[in-house]
């Protein structure tokens, strides 16, 4: 869907000169990646803590783990490292029992540190945050509004040409996001089947700076059932999300991350539209209404001060948090 803008290369997210030789090329013809050439190249240690921070942004609705990425410095480098697990070099090593080889294509060791970093800050904060959703849930989806909100301006901000294709593509996305999300019924699948379209809707947040993979599970009403079974350690739940999440990252993350490449305006226009139709799914009063998913007023003035401050102050930490990955890059 080309929308005839300026080149990608003068785009901030992301931009071919931002990552390691070769790597958007190599994404669109399946070549390998050179990625041991990568920006952000860190030390073990220090690419867990950038993976802690990124499993910590993964945790809460409206902060994108991609976003995260970019702030430490590590972006292009997993982006060409996800890119090479599907490159057909590295298949080929696969086929030809070069293990070696293979894990040196995918950038392995990068990989899995960054992997362990994320998963030991999701199971930490996992249980903190079910246990404030218990407790406080009102507040809890103010602050989430204050942050979806936040991530649909840094989304919306990536359209460097606003033209009639980026402004109806803006439009309809948002309208259809809002009408599909009232439609939405409170209860949805609990079958083994919808965690893995859940695990492979979310997995895309990888690659797409601003949208937050908690909130697509949020939006997909699995947000509470997979951080339960995170906090509680079920296999038995988690264990189809990981297979979503895998078939996710080899083929809609691909496929996304080729549409930013592409075509970029329209692309974030769509993402941008399809999140600020979706905020309402993070309205703080809500619930069932027959087989539906009711807004309801706050209950009282005091209640709505209280709310929209903390939606105000989620709001303001997210835009300081993209403005600081600005002046970082």
């Amino acid at each position: 869907m080309p929308d005839g803008g300026p080149s990608p290369s003068a785009r901030d997210l992301p931009r071919p000169s931002d990552a390691p030789r070769g790597a958007v090329a190599d994404a669109a013809t399946g070549a390998a990646p050179d990625v041991a050439t990568g920006a952000g190249r860190a030390r073990p240690l220090g690419t867990l803590a950038r993976g802690v921070l990124m499993g910590l942004a993964d945790v809460v609705p409206g902060v994108s783990g991609g976003t995260m990425a970019l702030l430490v410095g590590i972006y292009p480098r997993l982006i060409a490292a996800l890119a090479a697990l599907t490159s057909g070099v590295t298949w080929r090593a696969l086929a030809d029992r070069r293990w070696r080889a293979a894990w040196r294509a995918v950038d392995g060791a990068f990989l899995a540190t960054l992997v362990a970093g994320i998963a030991l800050a999701v199971i930490a904060a996992a249980g903190l945050v079910e246990a404030a959703l218990e407790a406080y849930r009102p507040w809890v989806y103010a602050a989430f509004l204050g942050l979806v909100a936040a991530s649909t301006v840094v989304v919306a901000r990536q359209v460097r040409r606003r033209g009639t294709a980026q402004v109806v593509a803006f439009a309809a996305t948002g309208a259809g996001a809002f009408v599909l999300v009232g439609l939405a019924p409170v209860a949805t699948p609990e079958g083994a089947w919808f965690l893995v379209l859940t695990g492979a809707v979310a997995i895309c947040a990888l690659v797409l700076p601003g949208v937050s993979g908690a909130f697509l599970l949020v939006l997909l009403g699995q947000y509470e059932r997979v951080l339960g079974a995170i906090a509680g350690g079920d296999l038995v739940a988690l264990a189809p999300f990981a297979i979503g999440a895998a078939v996710g990252l080899l083929g809609f993350a691909r496929l996304l991350a080729g549409w930013l490449r592409r075509a970029p305006d329209t692309t974030h226009a769509i993402l941008a539209g399809f999140l600020a139709g979706s905020l309402r799914r993070v309205w703080p009063w809500q619930g069932p209404e027959g087989d539906r998913l009711a807004l309801f007023a706050p209950p009282d003035a005091a209640a709505a001060l209280a709310a929209a401050a903390l939606t105000l102050a989620a709001f303001a930490a997210v835009l300081a948090l993209e403005v600081w990955s600005r002046r970082a890059r």
